[in-house]
């Protein structure tokens, strides 16, 4: 048993010393380019390399996708909802909590709707901030 394992240490020695003496005598790919390539050809390969889209000789450009069945794209916003698009169709009044119905969404003070941020919750109105300004949505009669 122990002349196994002295076996097998022997032989792991034997492969690291190899891959030691491999590794520092094998030159880097750089270096395998300058001594085979003219430094002009390789002055052509690091332009392309550096060009946009390309990366050591392969086009890595987007491609369309065959899939059409997605839906919309995830990586561009959905359009959000301007103040003309906004309206406010109801308020449920409560002095601790009022309530507004702006669109489809029900919400109070402090809450957002689209990109805008509800300020206050008044009676006839809504308060909205969306980041620049305030503006107002009033209640019709």
């Amino acid at each position: 048993m122990r002349n196994k394992k002295v076996v097998i240490l022997i032989i792991l020695g034997a492969f690291a010393v190899l891959s030691l003496i491999y590794g520092i005598f094998t030159p880097s790919k750089g270096r395998r380019i300058a001594s085979v390539t003219p430094s002009s050809e390789i002055v052509k390969k690091s332009a392309d390399i550096q060009s946009p889209g390309k990366t050591a000789g392969i086009d890595r450009r987007a491609k369309r996708t065959k899939f059409t069945t997605w839906g919309r794209n995830p990586f561009i916003p959905k359009e959000t909802a301007s103040a003309s698009s906004l309206n406010l169709k109801g308020i449920m009044w409560n002095d601790k909590n009022p309530r507004a119905m702006v669109g489809d969404a029900v919400v109070g003070n402090g809450d957002k709707i689209g990109d805008n941020i509800v300020v206050e919750v008044k009676k006839d109105r809504v308060i909205l901030n969306d980041g620049t300004k305030n503006f107002e949505l009033k209640l019709e009669q």
